[in-house]
């Protein structure tokens, strides 16, 4: 199955400008199909050539060394090799290197457990300020009510009052 190199970066958790990069320094590695805007990529050679130059880099190895890496995994063997290929030491290798991408995909775990981290701790600051600012609300409203029911309670006293004198008074005192 062929992918466009969005797709194959979004497999292999590596930055699109960077499998670019990785493209445009070792194309000749990849086995594509079509050209240009309308390229793709052989799913499962470009996920694992990707994953070998990312973690050449990763071992700090230059762009020869690389290249020297990336012919020995196509099975040409080169004349002046850069990169060692171990004898007997290819268990222990191949430990080392299952060690390596276990640390590198727990660390992106812990990374991403780390970013859900800080995203809630936003959100619940934001819930924490939107509940802060409808307590102030329904503080400012609870006032409001109570000097409204204060001046309701003033002209029903009012009333009462003027209610208890009697009918000579109310008129006169009016006048």
């Amino acid at each position: 199955m062929y992918l466009t190199l969005k797709q194959c970066s979004e497999l292999t958790d590596i930055n699109i400008s960077t499998c670019r990069y990785y493209k445009d320094s070792y194309l000749e590695y990849f086995d594509t199909q079509g050209e240009g805007k309308t390229t793709k990529f052989e799913e499962h050679s470009t996920i694992e050539i990707l994953k070998l130059i990312k973690s050449a880099y990763v071992k700090k190895l230059d762009h020869d060394q690389i290249v020297e890496l990336l012919n020995v995994h196509r099975g040409f063997i080169p004349s002046n090799p850069v990169v060692q290929v171990p004898d007997n030491n290819t268990e222990t290798t191949q430990q080392e290197d299952l060690v390596h991408s276990l640390r590198i995909v727990l660390q992106q775990e812990l990374n991403r457990r780390d970013e859900l981290i800080l995203e809630l701790q936003e959100e619940l600051e934001s819930i924490r300020q939107t509940l802060a600012e409808h307590n102030e609300k329904a503080e400012d409203r609870a006032r409001s009510a109570e000097s409204r029911d204060g001046d309701i309670m003033s002209a029903i006293r009012e009333l009462q009052q003027q209610r208890n004198k009697p009918w000579w008074r109310r008129i006169f005192s009016q006048t």
